[in-house]
C-alpha cells in the first residue's frame, strides 16, 4: 500500500509543529526534520520506498540517533540497510473522516474530568482521575483542511477505561468545530487496534530505522 506524498508532508509538517521542531525540508531524497533533542538528532522521512537515496543516506550515517522513517513495510526496508542498523516497533500511517468518531459522545468514568487548552494551531485534552492525577492526554494540530492527531496515550493505571477513545472523540468533536473534515495519525500496533475500532482505515506502513547504538 503505497502513501501519498503530499499527505505525508502534511503530516510530517504537523509533527515538526506539535513536536517543537524544525519544519521538514528536501534533503537527500527525502525529507528531513531536524529535532536537536539527547534522544533524537533529526529525522528523514520517505514517502514511497526509493530504494537509491535510502541505501545511500543510511550508508552514510554514522550516528544512533539520526532516524530513517520510511513508508513501507519493515521486510523491503531491511534490504536497503547496513547489518548494523535497528528496526524498530512497526508505525502505521492511518487516515479518518472527523465525521467517523462523532457518533458517539466522549465518556468518562465517574469522578474523571477532560481539559482543553490551545496554542495557535495545537489543541490540547488532557483527562484528569479523581486524585487530580494525569490519566490520559492527546492533541491535534490543525492544517488547514486536515487535522493531525498526535501524543495519544493513557497512563498503564487507567488502561481498559475508554479513554484513549474519549480522547480521540473529544478531539474530533474541536476538529469538527473548526470546520476540518481529514484526519491523520500516526499509529503504534496497539493503537492501530483503537483507531481501526472508532473509523480509521490504514493508509500506509510506517518503518522506523536507525544506527544500532
Amino acid at each position: 500500500m503505497e502513501a501519498d506524498p503530499a499527505l505525508i508532508t502534511r503530516w510530517a509538517e504537523a509533527w515538526a509543529i506539535s513536536r517543537d521542531a524544525t519544519r521538514p525540508v528536501p534533503r537527500d531524497g527525502g525529507l528531513y526534520i531536524h529535532v536537536g533533542r539527547p534522544e533524537q538528532i533529526g529525522r528523514y522521512i520517505f514517502a514511497s520506498l526509493d530504494r537509491d537515496p535510502i541505501r545511500t543516506l543510511a550508508a552514510t550515517i554514522d550516528r544512533p540517533l539520526l532516524y530513517l522513517k520510511v513508508c513501507a513495510p519493515a521486510d523491503v526496508v531491511r534490504l536497503l540497510l547496513p547489518p548494523n542498523w535497528d528496526i524498530a516497533t512497526p508505525g502505521y500511517m492511518m487516515t479518518a473522516p472527523v465525521a467517523a468518531m462523532l457518533d458517539r459522545l466522549p465518556v468518562l468514568p465517574d469522578g474523571f474530568v477532560a481539559y482543553m487548552t490551545r496554542d495557535s494551531a495545537v489543541t490540547f485534552v488532557t483527562i484528569a482521575d479523581p486524585g487530580g492525577e494525569e490519566a490520559a492526554r492527546g492533541r491535534i494540530i490543525a492544517m488547514d483542511d486536515l487535522v493531525v492527531f498526535d501524543r495519544i496515550r493513557t497512563a498503564d493505571a487507567h488502561q481498559r477505561k475508554g479513554l484513549g477513545t474519549a480522547i480521540m472523540r473529544t478531539l474530533a468533536a474541536e476538529a469538527d468545530t473548526l470546520g476540518i473534515r481529514d484526519a491523520m495519525l500516526c499509529a503504534t500496533p496497539p493503537g492501530r487496534a483503537l483507531y481501526e475500532s472508532i473509523g480509521w482505515s490504514l493508509h500506509s506502513d510506517y518503518t522506523t530505522a536507525s544506527l544500532a547504538p
